[in-house]
Protein backbone atom coordinates (compact mmCIF):
# COMPACT_ATOMS: atom_id res chain seq x y z
CA UNK A 1 0.00 0.00 0.00
CA UNK A 2 1.43 3.36 -1.02
CA UNK A 3 1.75 6.20 1.55
CA UNK A 4 -1.08 8.04 -0.22
CA UNK A 5 -3.42 5.05 0.02
CA UNK A 6 -2.36 4.21 3.58
CA UNK A 7 -3.51 7.70 4.61
CA UNK A 8 -7.05 6.88 3.46
CA UNK A 9 -7.01 3.48 5.20
CA UNK A 10 -5.29 4.50 8.46
CA UNK A 11 -6.30 2.75 11.67
CA UNK A 12 -7.91 5.19 14.13
CA UNK A 13 -8.05 3.10 17.26
CA UNK A 14 -6.44 6.04 19.06
CA UNK A 15 -9.43 8.28 18.42
CA UNK A 16 -11.83 5.41 19.11
CA UNK A 17 -10.34 4.97 22.58
CA UNK A 18 -10.67 8.70 23.21
CA UNK A 19 -14.39 8.53 22.43
CA UNK A 20 -15.15 5.58 24.66
CA UNK A 21 -17.28 5.08 26.71
CA UNK A 22 -19.51 7.61 24.90
CA UNK A 23 -22.49 6.14 23.00
CA UNK A 24 -24.28 7.67 20.02
CA UNK A 25 -27.07 6.82 17.60
CA UNK A 26 -26.00 8.48 14.36
CA UNK A 27 -22.59 9.81 13.41
CA UNK A 28 -21.32 11.96 10.56
CA UNK A 29 -17.65 11.48 9.71
CA UNK A 30 -16.35 14.52 7.79
CA UNK A 31 -13.29 13.51 5.80
CA UNK A 32 -14.20 9.86 6.27
CA UNK A 33 -11.55 8.56 3.83
CA UNK A 34 -12.25 4.87 3.14
CA UNK A 35 -14.55 4.59 6.16
CA UNK A 36 -12.11 2.97 8.59
CA UNK A 37 -12.96 5.18 11.59
CA UNK A 38 -16.67 4.86 10.94
CA UNK A 39 -16.40 1.09 10.73
CA UNK A 40 -14.37 0.94 13.93
CA UNK A 41 -16.90 3.08 15.79
CA UNK A 42 -19.79 0.89 14.68
CA UNK A 43 -17.98 -2.35 15.54
CA UNK A 44 -17.16 -0.99 19.00
CA UNK A 45 -20.82 0.08 19.46
CA UNK A 46 -19.77 3.69 19.99
CA UNK A 47 -22.15 4.70 17.18
CA UNK A 48 -25.04 2.71 15.73
CA UNK A 49 -24.86 4.20 12.23
CA UNK A 50 -22.23 6.32 10.48
CA UNK A 51 -22.50 8.44 7.34
CA UNK A 52 -19.54 10.16 5.75
CA UNK A 53 -18.24 13.04 3.66
CA UNK A 54 -15.22 12.48 1.40
CA UNK A 55 -13.76 14.76 -1.25
CA UNK A 56 -11.76 12.07 -3.08
CA UNK A 57 -14.10 10.38 -5.58
CA UNK A 58 -12.30 7.03 -5.70
CA UNK A 59 -11.95 6.80 -1.93
CA UNK A 60 -15.58 7.89 -1.41
CA UNK A 61 -16.68 4.87 -3.44
CA UNK A 62 -14.74 2.64 -1.05
CA UNK A 63 -16.37 4.33 1.93
CA UNK A 64 -19.81 3.70 0.42
CA UNK A 65 -19.17 -0.05 0.83
CA UNK A 66 -18.92 0.19 4.62
CA UNK A 67 -20.82 3.33 5.66
CA UNK A 68 -24.56 3.94 5.36
CA UNK A 69 -24.40 7.04 3.16
CA UNK A 70 -21.48 9.05 1.78
CA UNK A 71 -21.59 12.55 0.33
CA UNK A 72 -18.83 12.95 -2.25
CA UNK A 73 -17.30 16.42 -2.24
CA UNK A 74 -15.77 18.99 0.06
CA UNK A 75 -17.71 19.69 3.25
CA UNK A 76 -18.13 23.34 2.23
CA UNK A 77 -19.98 22.25 -0.93
CA UNK A 78 -22.14 19.44 0.45
CA UNK A 79 -22.99 20.86 3.88
CA UNK A 80 -26.31 22.44 2.72
CA UNK A 81 -27.48 18.96 1.63
CA UNK A 82 -26.70 17.21 4.92
CA UNK A 83 -29.52 16.86 7.51
CA UNK A 84 -27.27 17.74 10.45
CA UNK A 85 -30.03 17.53 13.02
CA UNK A 86 -30.16 13.75 12.38
CA UNK A 87 -26.74 13.29 13.98
CA UNK A 88 -25.73 13.30 17.61
CA UNK A 89 -22.02 12.90 16.78
CA UNK A 90 -19.92 14.76 14.21
CA UNK A 91 -16.34 13.62 13.59
CA UNK A 92 -13.58 15.72 12.07
CA UNK A 93 -10.49 13.52 12.28
CA UNK A 94 -7.52 15.34 10.75
CA UNK A 95 -9.69 17.42 8.44
CA UNK A 96 -9.77 20.93 9.99
CA UNK A 97 -6.22 21.66 8.86
CA UNK A 98 -7.18 20.96 5.23
CA UNK A 99 -10.08 23.44 5.06
CA UNK A 100 -9.84 26.88 3.49
CA UNK A 101 -11.94 28.38 6.29
CA UNK A 102 -12.34 26.02 9.26
CA UNK A 103 -13.94 28.82 11.33
CA UNK A 104 -16.81 29.09 8.83
CA UNK A 105 -17.33 25.32 8.66
CA UNK A 106 -17.30 24.89 12.43
CA UNK A 107 -19.74 27.80 12.82
CA UNK A 108 -22.15 26.34 10.26
CA UNK A 109 -21.95 22.92 11.88
CA UNK A 110 -22.76 24.47 15.25
CA UNK A 111 -25.62 26.56 13.93
CA UNK A 112 -27.29 23.65 12.14
CA UNK A 113 -26.62 20.79 14.55
CA UNK A 114 -29.20 19.63 17.08
CA UNK A 115 -28.86 20.66 20.71
CA UNK A 116 -26.67 18.19 22.58
CA UNK A 117 -24.71 17.14 19.50
CA UNK A 118 -21.09 16.17 20.23
CA UNK A 119 -18.15 17.09 18.00
CA UNK A 120 -14.91 15.10 18.10
CA UNK A 121 -11.85 16.62 16.44
CA UNK A 122 -8.24 15.60 15.96
CA UNK A 123 -5.53 17.88 14.60
CA UNK A 124 -1.75 17.65 14.20
CA UNK A 125 0.20 19.48 16.91
CA UNK A 126 2.47 22.13 15.39
CA UNK A 127 4.22 22.55 18.75
CA UNK A 128 5.65 19.03 18.54
CA UNK A 129 9.44 19.02 19.07
CA UNK A 130 10.33 17.70 15.61
CA UNK A 131 8.71 20.82 14.14
CA UNK A 132 9.56 23.30 16.89
CA UNK A 133 13.28 22.58 17.38
CA UNK A 134 14.35 22.85 13.70
CA UNK A 135 12.36 26.10 13.47
CA UNK A 136 13.82 27.50 16.68
CA UNK A 137 17.48 26.59 16.17
CA UNK A 138 17.89 26.32 12.40
CA UNK A 139 15.07 28.45 11.01
CA UNK A 140 13.68 25.44 9.14
CA UNK A 141 9.96 25.08 8.49
CA UNK A 142 9.84 22.48 5.76
CA UNK A 143 6.77 20.74 4.38
CA UNK A 144 6.77 16.97 3.97
CA UNK A 145 4.71 14.27 2.27
CA UNK A 146 2.92 13.31 5.49
CA UNK A 147 2.75 14.02 9.20
CA UNK A 148 2.42 17.33 11.03
CA UNK A 149 4.07 19.22 8.15
CA UNK A 150 2.01 17.58 5.40
CA UNK A 151 2.06 19.72 2.24
CA UNK A 152 -1.73 19.69 2.07
CA UNK A 153 -2.17 21.37 5.48
CA UNK A 154 -3.52 24.90 5.18
CA UNK A 155 -3.73 25.63 8.92
CA UNK A 156 -1.74 24.67 11.99
CA UNK A 157 -2.93 24.11 15.55
CA UNK A 158 -1.67 23.71 19.10
CA UNK A 159 -3.79 22.53 22.02
CA UNK A 160 -4.70 26.09 22.98
CA UNK A 161 -5.51 27.22 19.44
CA UNK A 162 -7.69 24.14 18.91
CA UNK A 163 -9.66 24.99 22.04
CA UNK A 164 -9.92 28.61 20.92
CA UNK A 165 -11.28 27.89 17.45
CA UNK A 166 -13.90 25.57 18.91
CA UNK A 167 -15.00 28.11 21.52
CA UNK A 168 -14.95 30.97 19.00
CA UNK A 169 -17.38 29.05 16.79
CA UNK A 170 -19.82 28.29 19.60
CA UNK A 171 -18.78 24.81 20.73
CA UNK A 172 -18.33 23.97 24.41
CA UNK A 173 -15.08 22.05 24.88
CA UNK A 174 -15.56 19.16 27.31
CA UNK A 175 -12.12 17.55 27.24
CA UNK A 176 -8.90 17.25 25.27
CA UNK A 177 -6.22 14.59 25.09
CA UNK A 178 -2.73 14.41 23.57
CA UNK A 179 -1.81 11.63 21.18
CA UNK A 180 1.70 10.62 22.26
CA UNK A 181 3.76 7.88 20.61
CA UNK A 182 4.32 4.77 22.71
CA UNK A 183 8.09 5.24 22.74
CA UNK A 184 7.63 8.26 25.02
CA UNK A 185 5.17 6.57 27.40
CA UNK A 186 7.85 5.23 29.73
CA UNK A 187 7.76 5.52 33.51
CA UNK A 188 11.14 7.27 33.47
CA UNK A 189 10.29 9.76 30.69
CA UNK A 190 8.66 13.06 31.80
CA UNK A 191 6.04 12.93 29.03
CA UNK A 192 3.40 14.63 31.17
CA UNK A 193 5.69 17.58 31.78
CA UNK A 194 6.67 17.69 28.09
CA UNK A 195 3.21 16.80 26.76
CA UNK A 196 2.80 19.68 24.31
CA UNK A 197 6.25 19.01 22.82
CA UNK A 198 5.90 15.24 22.29
CA UNK A 199 2.22 15.02 21.31
CA UNK A 200 1.86 14.50 17.55
CA UNK A 201 -1.88 15.25 17.70
CA UNK A 202 -4.53 16.64 19.98
CA UNK A 203 -8.05 15.25 20.33
CA UNK A 204 -10.97 17.34 21.53
CA UNK A 205 -14.57 16.53 22.42
CA UNK A 206 -17.00 19.44 22.31
CA UNK A 207 -20.76 19.83 22.47
CA UNK A 208 -23.54 22.17 21.42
Amino acid sequence: MTPKNSYFHADRNDLLQFLQPEKFKNGLDIGCAAGVLGTQMMRASVVNNVDGVEINTEIAKQAELVLHKVWQGGIEAVLPDIPLKNYDLICMADSLEHLMDPWKVLSELYQNAAAGTKLVVSVPNIREKNVLLPLLFRGQFEYQNSGVMDRTHLHFFTRSSLIKILRDTGWVVERTQPNIKKKYLKWWYPYQLLEEFVAVQYFALASK
